[in-house]
């Protein structure tokens, strides 16, 4: 498992950074104000699901940019996560996939190609990371990962950032839920919450890297689509009621 979802995130993070490198030809649509969608992440998408139809066909697949059913056991996939970073020329964007089975997250990998990360692996498997030196790991921390979505009201994100900031912990966006959760479970963010991330294919693969980290998480899935997440540090949030 590990080797095959490795493979399968070289294969498309090689794709999807030869699009970033020709940035000027990519074809941009807006879905929602600051919402935005490219050529590249349609067709990493297709790449995506080939590969994992040949790897795992006994497995659904759910994406952002083609859909699927959240039922069962699937592959949640994001194509390109943190797309406003990725047309700005910035690093911090990543292809993510995780594995969910009967509503909990089993497997995930991420890769955040510009900057040479991977992580692979799940609760039962281990997690493996690339890119990042053993020694350049903190005992603790000091920074915790925070969202930003529309669907959170801006004055409960600016009390959850008041309680990071009173925990003794300085909040952090980057922009991209998926990179968040990769270095929460890497152990360079003590945490990462958002209420009403966009959907599970921005999450799930980072919860169960996370999990496989031995790090405790939360999350909670709404009628819309959108998902609560927190994982990592025990920071009272005035924002979570669950």
């Amino acid at each position: 498992m590990l080797d095959t979802l490795s493979n399968i995130l070289d294969e498309t993070g090689a794709q999807a950074l030869a699009f970033f490198n020709r940035l000027h030809q990519r074809n941009v649509e807006t879905k929602a104000p600051g919402d935005f969608v490219t050529d590249a992440d349609r067709e990493v998408e297709v790449t995506l699901r080939r590969l994992l139809g040949k790897a795992f066909p006994d497995c659904d697949v759910l994406g952002e940019e083609y859909g699927g059913t959240p039922e069962g056991r699937l592959w949640a996939v994001d194509p390109i996560d943190g797309t406003s970073n990725f047309l700005s020329g910035l690093p911090f964007w990543t292809i993510s996939l995780g594995l969910m089975d009967q509503g909990q997250p089993v497997f995930g990998g991420i890769i955040a190609p510009v900057m040479g990360l991977m992580a692979v692996g799940g609760p039962s498997h281990g997690l493996q990371i690339t890119g990042l030196t053993e020694g350049s790991r903190p005992e603790a921390p000091p920074v915790m990962g925070i969202g930003r979505n529309p669907r959170w009201p801006v004055s409960d994100r600016h009390a959850t950032e008041a309680a990071i900031d009173a925990a003794g912990l300085a909040p952090r966006l980057i922009g991209s839920c998926a990179l968040s959760l990769m270095l929460v479970a890497a152990g360079r963010l003590a945490g990462y919450v958002e209420p009403r991330v966009g959907g599970l294919w921005d999450c799930v693969g980072g919860l169960a890297l996370c999990q496989a980290a031995g790090i405790a998480t939360r999350f909670r899935m709404h009628p819309d689509g959108s998902v609560d997440v927190a994982t990592g540090a025990g920071v009272t949030l005035p924002t979570t009621d669950w």
